[in-house]
């Protein structure tokens, strides 16, 4: 197979990386996206999802399917879909379990949107004792919270509260940030050996949007600027060296591409 290099991807990354440091550590947009019937908190929302459970199936799967869709014949698509579907699987469920197991617990880093039901409805309760709970009697702790103070919350989303409740979890490193710009690092990769000399410019398209998921991530509450950053540099970076090497790029990518 033709080398194909990872340089116009890092060139590109490298200024959009940037662009997500200035905006959540100088531009400040936490919380921005809380307010009921807001048009922005609707967009912030829908972007988070895209990198969640069900939105990041999706991207790999139709990721999946360009690539199958590249094959010359039908036993060629099914290897190249399965492939792609499986090893991308496993990538980040591999981090999604670790993060969640083993760094985050390890670290202990509350999240945001926690500290703020906690002072907002001026509970008594400790953040710390309140992490010794199991995430199911977390969940029903902030809910009850929630519930109880209808002034406090009344003017907040009910999409982005019940994401605050059903994050129970610590905070450090993000792992929406992480699927993001792991995933546009390989898109980005793909479009650009795969377009047209004209179109190749589409190349920076999932870029933008891994920004945009980190971004919503600090504007909702769910993290902080440093949980985005840091999670964000290591899916960049894990792309980058799964594109590099040529048996990890062959896992993941036909042969063609």
């Amino acid at each position: 197979m033709e080398q194909r290099s990872i340089k116009p991807v890092l060139k590109a990354a490298i200024p959009f990386y940037g662009c997500l440091l200035f905006i959540v550590w100088f531009l400040n947009p936490e919380f921005t996206a809380c307010s009921k019937d807001s048009a922005w908190c609707t967009v912030a929302y829908w972007t988070t999802e895209s990198a969640g459970r069900i939105g990041t199936p999706i991207i790999i799967f139709m990721a999946s399917m360009v690539f199958a869709l590249h094959a010359s014949n039908v036993k060629e698509a099914a290897i190249n879909f399965i492939r792609t579907f499986v090893v991308l699987s496993v990538i980040l469920s591999v981090f999604a379990l670790m993060n969640e197991h083993v760094v985050k617990p390890a670290l202990q880093v509350a999240r945001p949107s926690h500290q703020y039901i906690i002072t907002q409805s001026k509970s008594a309760v400790k953040l710390d004792s309140l992490y010794a709970l199991s995430e199911t009697d977390r969940r029903a702790f902030f809910k009850q919270l929630i519930e109880v103070d209808t002034v406090t919350f009344k003017k907040s989303d009910a999409r982005i509260l019940n994401h605050w409740i059903e994050e129970a979890g610590y905070s450090f490193p993000s792992g929406h940030s992480f699927n993001a710009f792991l995933l546009a690092g390989i898109l980005a990769f793909c479009i650009y050996h795969l377009a047209s000399r004209g179109a190749r410019w589409l190349y920076v398209i999932p870029l933008a949007w891994a920004v945009m998921v980190a971004v919503s991530r600090v504007a909702i509450g769910a993290h902080t600027a440093l949980d985005v950053s840091i999670g964000s540099a290591i899916g960049l970076l894990i792309s980058l060296a799964l594109l590099y090497f040529n048996v990890t790029r062959r896992l993941l990518i036909p042969e063609k591409i």
